[in-house]
């Protein structure tokens, strides 16, 4: 089910509305506008779906597996991927809860809002009365400059919580009936300033992960959860992947992609499609994260980026089976914390990692080690560019503060020279390696005479 045209013809205010875009950019809600499209693949959606694994949430393809992982929904729709799980239980609240909160969040009448949930069959809105309800209180927000501060500030706030309902409902948390908009989301947009505290990344994965799993089943006919063709002339390179191109109409049916999709070849897969974009979004370390994501009590659902290390950069090893416990370690704790400590202290102790299995996967402190050291390994080029910087600066007279400043910038940018250059090893300068060369002479030596008598 695709939403995108909503989205797209939504009618949203001026750019000069600082008081609106300031709390929507701080949201980190915002790129969602950008990710939308008018049509979809239909053939292709299916063709993937029909290879999805709830075991492991990978698809499997001729070339291995695959999947969609953190890294995939950072680049391409740079929302936050770290931060608080969505954890409300259930799917939805119930009708009494969801009128308090659109009357005390969104000030929309409880009996208008007891007529909505009626028509709609339970705790949601309708994209046409929530669009009105953010019409509605824009105009009153615009008109109310004169009123008390409070009461303004009231107004604004509930144009806002409506608008980042509608987009998230239009975008990350599509549900099958393209109708409506569950209320229970209103729960994480009551403080408009902890917005951005809440994981929408890894939930919305989460979310789209439930999905593909109800898909696989018999009987399925519609597909949620957030959504080849021409290059758009509109994207620039700040703007999320997604927006990067623009589907056009295809064959309904999936018999093509079929195809396509069972004659793949290893060499024709890119498994790191972001590597041009990573000055926008750099890796974040907790996509190495293992373990469950959720969207709410009712979707929780594996993360398993062992499976496709690939999409890493890194050769595949064996995983471990999906219905077994991740050893002790980095796995154990929670994605909020998982890569915290190990910042932090930078290396992994011997009590944290636990006894090793012999078909353990990867070892993921090892790999993230190895990623940093390869992304800082040049150290003249680093110091290079620190002397170029300090003599730019010797050119003009510097204040106290601004010499502070060099000498800080300086500080930052040779920290990682001094914690990840390798150490180089040196031979010896005994004469131990020059006997063992005279010992190997020798011996080929009296194997010589040997095959001689024989």
């Amino acid at each position: 089910m695709n939403n995108g045209k909503k989205i797209n013809e939504f009618t949203l205010p001026k750019s000069e509305l600082y008081w609106f875009w300031n709390v929507v950019k701080a949201s980190g809600l915002q790129p969602l506008l950008k990710t939308n499209y008018n049509n979809l693949d239909w053939g292709l959606l299916t063709a993937f779906t029909e290879r999805w694994q709830p075991e492991t949430d990978t698809f499997h393809l001729p070339i291995g597996e695959v999947t969609i992982t953190l890294d995939d929904v950072s680049c391409l729709l740079h929302i936050p991927i770290t931060g608080k799980m969505l954890n409300h239980l259930g799917t939805s609240c119930t009708t009494e809860e969801g009128e308090d909160m659109c009357r005390e969040y969104l000030n929309f009448p409880r009996a208008k809002c007891r007529a909505e949930f009626k028509k709609m069959k339970g705790a949601h809105n309708g994209f046409p009365m929530l669009e009105k309800i953010y019409a509605a209180n824009l105009r009153r927000a615009l008109k109310a400059e004169e009123e008390e501060e409070e009461v303004v500030q009231n107004y604004r706030d509930c144009t806002i919580r409506a608008f980042l309902l509608y987009l998230i409902g239009g975008t990350i948390f599509t549900n099958k009936s393209m109708q409506y908009v569950d209320v229970i989301f209103l729960t994480y947009l009551q403080d408009l300033s902890l917005v951005n505290t809440w994981n929408w990344g890894a939930s919305g994965l989460a979310y789209l992960y439930n999905y593909l799993e109800k898909a696989t089943k018999p009987r399925c006919g519609n597909h949620g959860g957030f959504g080849g063709g021409g290059a758009s002339e509109k994207y620039r390179h700040r703007d999320p992947i997604c927006a990067k191109y623009l589907p056009m109409k295809c064959y309904k049916y999936p018999d093509e992609r079929r195809t396509t999709l069972d004659r793949m070849e290893v060499d024709e897969v890119t498994f790191r499609p972001y590597e041009d974009h990573r000055h926008i979004r750099p890796f974040e370390d907790i996509c190495w994260y293992s373990g469950w994501i959720m969207c709410g009590s009712a979707m929780i659902c594996p993360y398993l980026p062992e499976r496709v290390l690939r999409q890493f950069g890194h050769v595949q090893s064996i995983p471990r089976h999906p219905d077994e416990s991740a050893k002790a370690g980095l796995n154990r704790f929670t994605i909020d914390e998982a890569f915290a400590n190990y910042m932090v202290e930078n290396y992994v102790t011997e009590e944290m990692r636990g006894p090793r299995a012999k078909n353990e996967p990867a070892n993921l402190e090892v790999l993230i080690e190895e990623d940093n050291v390869a992304d800082k390994q040049d150290v003249f080029k680093i110091c290079r560019t620190v002397i170029e910087e300090v003599n730019g600066k010797f050119d003009g007279e510097l204040t106290l503060e601004e010499a502070r400043e060099v000498l800080k910038k300086v500080v930052r940018d040779l920290e990682p020279v001094a914690t990840y250059s390798l150490p180089v090893k040196r031979k010896r300068d005994s004469g131990e390696g020059s006997k063992k060369k005279k010992k190997k002479k020798k011996k080929k030596k009296k194997k010589k005479k040997k095959s001689g008598e024989d």
